[in-house]
């Protein structure tokens, strides 16, 4: 009889975290570049370079490597206590930093492919109950367990860290779907491909160069008003 309340609040609690995470998707992603996208995460007109999509991969991993010692470990994705205590106090940038970087944790470290006991999991002195203590902190206990089985299957070495070469292994023949050769993806090419996290790394790429285009249109617009407004100072003396 315990384990129903309890799954009903998981449940409850996961769904704060995936609401959390959309949120911080919508606020970080374009809506020009969600617009383009088809019904399955590709446009209709866009190849996915093979070398764009390679660095849009090392910019996550630094993205997520958030002390540049080139290892992520569990501090660095074990982040939405930081997210939820930071949405008041950190400037806008560091939070929409951390924003992003929990979008990335959640698509890439909170998928299981087999099912948890997670009573067990919060019931972390095994007595059978949960006190009081483990109850406040089954969400924050579950979360870190997922996390932790997450990299520890990326972390081939078993040095409690992943490197690069391991968040970058699912790329390692990836030049053997270019049929053509054209250092490109085609819809045709990727086309019933199993490798999810390839098509993840296609979005983030796709995502990426929209977001280039758009800062750099930014800057122009900027240096044109600066522009402008200094020649209407000086027609003004």
């Amino acid at each position: 009889m315990r384990l129903k309340p309890f799954l009903l609040i998981f449940s409850l609690a996961t769904l704060l975290l995936a609401s959390i995470t959309l949120v911080a998707q919508e606020r970080e992603r374009p809506a020009a570049a969600a617009r383009s996208l088809s019904a399955d995460g590709f446009s209709t007109w866009a190849l996915a370079d093979i070398d764009e999509v390679r660095e849009a991969v090392q910019e996550t991993f630094k993205l997520l490597d958030s002390n540049n010692n080139g290892s992520i470990t569990l501090d660095e994705i074990d982040i939405l206590e930081e997210l939820i205590d930071g949405e008041e106090s950190l400037p806008a940038e560091e939070l929409a930093e951390l924003r992003q970087r929990l979008n990335i944790v959640s698509r890439t470290f909170m998928h299981l492919d087999e099912e948890i006991d997670h009573f067990e999991i919060a019931d972390t002195d095994h007595d059978g109950t949960l006190s009081e203590s483990e109850f406040d902190l089954q969400e924050a206990t579950i979360r870190t367990h997922i996390l932790q089985l997450n990299l520890d299957s990326f972390d081939k070495d078993k040095n409690g860290g992943i490197e690069e070469s391991e968040f970058t292994a699912h790329l390692d023949d990836v030049e053997d779907l270019d049929t053509d050769g054209d250092g490109s993806l085609s819809r045709a090419e990727l086309r019933g491909i199993e490798n999810q996290r390839l098509l993840q790394d296609i979005r983030v790429s796709s995502w990426q160069r929209q977001v280039r285009a758009e800062r750099r249109a930014y800057a122009e617009r900027r240096a044109q008003q600066e522009e402008s407004a200094e020649s209407k100072k000086k027609d003004s003396r």
